[in-house]
């Protein structure tokens, strides 16, 4: 379980790395003067990449009925840091607030 846990961390860090990289592009080429982007920053920043990091835990083998708990919760709380590490500051108001 332990490889599993180290292999879904690696690749945890790049899926949020990609994740929060299109969302920017998608936000600055199509969506730089939209009011609604702004408002829920939160979908493309926290829930898009939440989701994709538990599609990939479950790819890893993870959160699996019969698996263990303890390597589940260690999941999460990798989902749960690598959220807010790429979860800057800036993106709840962008560039415009100031």
């Amino acid at each position: 379980m332990r490889e599993r846990l180290l292999g879904f961390t690696f690749l945890g860090v790049l899926v949020a790395y990609a994740v929060n990289l299109a969302a920017d592009w998608v936000h600055a080429r199509l969506f730089a003067e939209s009011l609604w982007f702004q408002a829920h920053w939160y979908i493309p920043f926290v829930i898009v990449p939440v989701v994709a990091l538990l599609a990939l835990g479950f790819a890893c083998g993870l959160f699996r009925p019969k698996g263990p708990r303890w390597a589940d919760g260690v999941a999460l709380m990798v989902i749960a840091l690598l959220v807010y590490c790429t979860l800057g500051a800036g993106y709840s108001c962008w560039h415009y607030c100031f």
